[in-house]
């Protein structure tokens, strides 16, 4: 389940939801893909087919997020959060946001980080 009430829609700095059709169309296309699908069907989704394979969507703590990102969430009152999921979506795109665990699991979007510049270098969880 979605909820979209907490994108961060204002943010103009190294990501944005300042998208092109195509684009938006992705990630339209990527949440799609993942509602079929239970909770533990998305955390068991590996990338890297035969080479180096990992975790394709994960839980990344707060901490491991560059500064510009703790910042922001900071700014949003989003700190007590001590971790965000992120869906990946290609070799780059990443879609960063909250999952709910009570009840109905509910990710928030937050941030499109078409770049991967949001937690920059290899995802640590």
């Amino acid at each position: 389940m979605w909820r979209l009430s907490l994108l961060d829609r204002e943010y103009q700095g190294s990501w944005s939801w300042g998208v092109d059709e195509a684009t938006l169309l992705k990630i339209i296309s990527l949440l799609s893909e993942m509602e079929s699908l239970t909770w533990k069907e998305i955390l068991n989704q590996q990338t890297g087919g035969n080479r180096r394979r990992g975790a394709r969507n994960k839980f990344i703590p707060v901490e491991n997020l560059c500064p510009e990102a703790q910042k922001r969430l900071s700014e949003l009152k989003l700190e007590e959060w001590d971790e965000l999921f992120r869906f990946r979506e290609g070799n780059m795109g990443r879609l960063w946001g909250i999952v709910i665990p009570e009840g109905p699991r509910v990710f928030y979007p937050i941030w499109w980080d078409a770049d991967h510049k949001v937690c920059p270098g290899k995802d640590r969880d």
